[in-house]
Order: C-alpha cells, then sequence, then structure tokens
C-alpha cells in the first residue's frame, strides 16, 4: 500500500514530532508526509488484523490516514500520533467489517517468507477463533512490540481490559491448539 503523496522526500524530516505537528496542522504538506508516513506500516497491518484481507485493509488505511488528516486541526498532541492512529484505525475497521468474514492469506503478514503454506492456513484458522479486540491486542503487543498500558491507551480502555483479552486470546489458541492436535489422532 502506497499513498504516493505522502512519500516525497522532503526537509521538514529533521523537526521534532511537536514542531511536524505544528506545522501539519497548519496544512504543510511536508510536514504531513514526515509525521504520518512512518506510521502507515503499523495502520496496514492493524486493518489487516482486523479485516482479515489485503484489499480491504489497503482501503482501510488509506481512509485512516486521510482521517488523520482532516483532523489535525483537532489533535491536541496529548497522545502519541501512532496512539492516536491505532484508535482511528480501528474504529474504521471495526464500523467496515462485516460479521464473521474470514482471514485470508493476506492476513498472515506476521508470518515470514521462511513458513510454508500448510503453516499460513493453520495460523489463519488459530486467528479466525479470536474476537477483533483479541486479535487487535495481540498484535500489537507481539508484532508491534507495545505494551498493555500503550494497546489500552490506544483502544480507549484499561489496561487490565488489555490484559483479559490478551489472556483470553492465549487461551483460546491453546483451546484451538488442542482440539486442532486431537484432530491429527496423534500425528
Amino acid at each position: 500500500m502506497t499513498l504516493w503523496w505522502l512519500r516525497r522526500p522532503g526537509t521538514v524530516a529533521s523537526l521534532s514530532e511537536r514542531d511536524l505537528l505544528n506545522q501539519a496542522r497548519s496544512g504543510n504538506s511536508e510536514a504531513i508526509r514526515a509525521l504520518l508516513t512512518p506510521h502507515e506500516p503499523l495502520v496496514f497491518r492493524l486493518c489487516l488484523a482486523i479485516l482479515g484481507n489485503r484489499a480491504d485493509a489497503e482501503d482501510a488505511a488509506q481512509e485512516t490516514l486521510l482521517a488523520a488528516i482532516k483532523a489535525l486541526p483537532r489533535f491536541r498532541g496529548d497522545a502519541q500520533i501512532s496512539t492516536w492512529l491505532v484508535r482511528i484505525a480501528r474504529n474504521l475497521c471495526t464500523k467496515r467489517r462485516p460479521v464473521n468474514v474470514a482471514l485470508d492469506d493476506a492476513g498472515l503478514s506476521v508470518v515470514g517468507p521462511e513458513e510454508t503454506t500448510l503453516d499460513r492456513l493453520v495460523l489463519r484458522d488459530a486467528l479466525a477463533h479470536l474476537t477483533d479486540l483479541q486479535r487487535t491486542c495481540l498484535m500489537l503487543q507481539a508484532v508491534e512490540g507495545w505494551s498493555a498500558r500503550e494497546i489500552a491507551q490506544s483502544l480507549s480502555v484499561t489496561s487490565k481490559k488489555v490484559e483479559n483479552e490478551l489472556y483470553r486470546a492465549r487461551k483460546a489458541l491453546a483451546r484451538w491448539e488442542e482440539s486442532s492436535n486431537g484432530d491429527e489422532d496423534g500425528n
């Protein structure tokens, strides 16, 4: 996914995030690019984790960045840009996501190229047993390395809620693994 108008190099890249934010609020396109471009992969991965397919995730990520640009004048800067973008992306994806949509192979971006197709299918099946919130929390912690506090802030929930969702996700994955191993007749 590429927002071509966010890809041009500029001179504002050396400014602090606070200075970039101030310039972006005033409509400086170079500042907007420098502020949002580093967060584009995170936004895309989150959209992919929630929506489950690449095309919808690309659309949602672009909508997220466009919504952020429109909302920049109202953004106070109390939260980190990444936290704010995650909140926008999650809200947008939650509204877009049809009920019971299955994850497709593109939703497995956390799997490296060394993994086999079978491993990807197994992971897809496992992740499909999680709720959107569990998948989001798990992705932000396991893939992005965020703390429970950072996840909670970005999702507008408590740290305890995040910890509970991570616990439930792990339990659901363990139940899934147990049931899938039982189906293999000891293999």
